[in-house]
């Protein structure tokens, strides 16, 4: 083939990846006419400032960043308006409240440091719920922005601080440093659209048909990875593209994936009610304060009639 469209994405490292991977690796990516340049954030403020600068075309980001910095809540300032938005649901993650192991329950957070990735962002503010349904009011603990997840992790291992919460295959590689998992935003939460891949709306527009290309490969690659068959081969291309990721993490990973609710064969989709949560907890959080209940101001299914 000829002609060779890249896309340049930026992501936060995570099993979610898998997609991607997979697309490149079976040549669904190339079948499509692109190629796919990903780069790992170290945290939302870069992803997002250097998305809305046009250097990158894709984010695999959370909702909420979306939300936050199309409603002047975000952290960082902005070079132009923002015209951010969710074009498909990505693998939704349960996120695990990971605690020294000192720390036995959330009242023994009192008084403790816990690492966020950034103060307004949805994994802080999921925390902060997670937090306070569990006894503690926000004066009670402080955030403190480190950055990505394994910015965090480090910080836990180091001994900085207290809690953190992080996502697969991190959560793995805590347990095995002897952290302390506590909870988890899956059993402690309502359901929440955390992960979404998304674009800039003057990007999507000029580039369509390379939007939908892309779609079409991720859209290739999940049902790929979700058959029986390609398992073993799954488990391999996870292993070998996730740094200090073992065969049997990837094993146990990929038991998470392909769970039939919350797994991989559905992630592409957007969950209506899981939007809703992380609107009322922007809504709760977020500053200046808003009441924030239109999820179609930040979501857009329009590049592919298979969503």
């Amino acid at each position: 083939m000829s002609d060779i469209t890249t896309i340049k994405i930026i992501e936060f490292p995570s099993t979610g990846l898998l997609p991607h991977y997979i697309a490149d690796e079976k040549g669904f990516f190339y079948e499509e006419g692109i190629d796919v340049e990903i780069t790992a954030t170290p945290n939302s403020v870069f992803q997002i400032t250097n998305l809305i600068d046009g250097n990158f075309h894709i984010a695999g980001t959370a909702l909420d960043n979306i939300i936050a910095y199309q409603e002047g809540q975000g952290v960082a300032e902005l070079s132009r308006d923002p015209d951010l938005f969710a074009f498909m649901g990505a693998s939704q993650v349960n996120l695990s409240l990971v605690v020294q192991k000192t720390i036995i329950s959330y009242q023994d957070l009192k008084g403790q440091s816990l690492a966020v990735d950034a103060l307004s962002t949805g994994f802080a503010f999921m925390l902060r719920e997670m937090l306070e349904i569990n006894g503690l009011g926000h004066k009670e603990y402080e955030l403190v922005p480190v950055g990505a997840t394994k910015a965090r992790l480090d910080s836990l291992a180091e001994g900085k601080h207290a809690g953190a919460l992080l996502n697969p295959p991190f959560t793995e590689a805590a347990e095995s440093a002897g952290l302390r998992i506590i909870d988890n935003s899956q059993q402690c939460l309502p359901p929440c659209q955390i992960g979404v891949i998304a674009a800039c709306k003057n990007w999507a527009e000029n580039n369509p048909d390379t939007l939908r290309a892309f779609i079409r490969a991720e859209l290739k690659a999940i049902k790929w990875a979700t058959e029986s068959a390609n398992l073993d081969e799954t488990v391999n291309i996870l292993e070998s593209n996730m740094p200090g990721m073992s065969n049997s993490d990837a094993k146990s990973a990929m038991k998470i994936m392909l769970d039939p609710n919350l797994g991989l064969a559905n992630s592409y989709k957007i969950n209506e009610k899981g939007v809703a949560s992380i609107l009322a907890l922007r809504s709760k959080y977020g500053k200046p304060k808003k009441k924030l209940v239109d999820p179609t101001r930040y979501i857009d299914l329009s590049y592919s009639n298979l969503l």
